[in-house]
């Protein structure tokens, strides 16, 4: 039998059959075997000659059999002279400061009197003017009320249906009569009015802000013209027109 002398690749070549070799990680692996062994070789060549210069010692008779003393001589050293600092004296302006000055006590000599002055004599003191005899009382002036055609937004006090907010919604739901035409069509929703509080309580200018049908409309706009006086809103105390938001829910009961 004959025997298969074909060459085994290596390991490398396995890795890079199919890759680029110009790549520099094919050269370093082929050279990683080389660089190891050099480098395992200085680094034990260094390390014997490191031991053998520390293991060397000297001849006897070269070296120093203990420390080493100098001894310096100093000769014409020049010796400083003693240097005195000069007396300091303080400023003539501090010896000549004034010490400790006590304040001077003087009376006032101006003559202080109660006497109150009368209206006649006032009057003859004054120059190139007239002070009048008689006091006339200043009254105070009547409140300036708002003009009806400007309603307000917000005022201090808002107005107030009788019984408040849940009396207006039960007053809604009593009154409001649902459309048959809604009904029919299974429209429902949300009518959002504006009005205006009058300063005497009565409803006007009632505006649709939301629509939802013609129909729904005109059915909540009719309930709220039958609303009873509301307790009108009030600005700095006086009663004021006001513009008022309601909100009319036509829900069908199937719903």
């Amino acid at each position: 039998m004959k025997r298969n002398e074909k060459k085994v690749p290596e390991f490398d070549e396995i890795i890079f059959e199919n890759r680029n070799k110009n790549y520099g990680a094919y050269d370093l692996r082929k050279c990683y075997k080389t660089t190891t062994s050099l480098s395992i070789l200085g680094g034990v060549t260094i390390f014997a000659i490191l031991a053998f210069a520390i293991s060397f010692t000297p001849e006897e008779g070269k070296a120093s059999a203990g420390p080493t003393i100098v001894t310096l001589e100093v000769s014409n050293a020049i010796i400083p002279e003693k240097v005195i600092p000069p007396e300091l004296k303080p400023p003539a302006e501090m010896i000549n400061q004034i010490k400790n000055l006590q304040p001077v006590v003087t009376f006032d000599s101006s003559e202080t009197s109660s006497y109150l002055p009368t209206t006649e004599e006032v009057t003859e003191s004054v120059e190139n003017g007239s002070v009048p005899k008689e006091i006339i009382p200043v009254e105070n002036p009547e409140p300036i009320v708002p003009s009806e055609n400007k309603p307000f937004v917000s005022v201090e006090e808002m107005p107030e249906f009788p019984g408040g907010w849940q009396a207006l919604l039960k007053y809604i739901s009593e009154n409001i009569k649902y459309p048959s035409e809604a009904q029919n069509n299974n429209i429902q929703g949300k009518v959002i009015l504006q009005f205006v509080v009058n300063s005497d309580g009565s409803v006007d200018r009632i505006e649709v802000l939301r629509s939802i049908h013609p129909s729904l409309d005109s059915e909540a706009v009719r309930v709220v013209k039958t609303l009873p006086r509301f307790k009108p809103g009030k600005q700095g105390g006086i009663s004021v027109p006001v513009w008022y938001s309601l909100p009319v829910i036509f829900r069908l009961e199937n719903n």
